[in-house]
């Protein structure tokens, strides 16, 4: 029979001490990357939130564009809005609204 000593507390020692050491070691170097990754991701939300915004505008200045190009009455809605525009024979009558006193 082969002989078998047990092994010696200090090397259970230093195995244990050695692997805490390449554990802390391995966190050390995801840690990082793991940080940089969640700030990317924040990143990549807020772009996206901001590109669905965009897209929302655009969407509906596509209508509005096809609109204007379609149908007389969108075109004589802008011109009587935007700019002040009126028939003929039609008169326009302004009204100053004042702001309400405050007490």
């Amino acid at each position: 029979m082969a002989n078998k000593q047990p092994i010696s507390g200090i090397w259970t020692l230093l195995g244990v001490v050695g692997f805490i050491i390449l554990l802390l070691v391995c966190v050390a170097m995801i840690y990082p990357t793991r940080m940089q990754y969640t700030r990317q991701l924040e990143f990549y939300s807020q772009v996206q939130a901001e590109a669905d915004r965009k897209r929302a505008i655009r969407d509906s200045l596509q209508k509005e564009v096809s609109d204007l190009e379609r149908s007389p009455v969108a075109i004589e809605k802008v011109a009587r809005e935007t700019f002040r525009l009126c028939r003929e024979g039609e008169v326009i009558i302004y009204y100053d609204q004042e702001q309400p006193s405050q007490p």
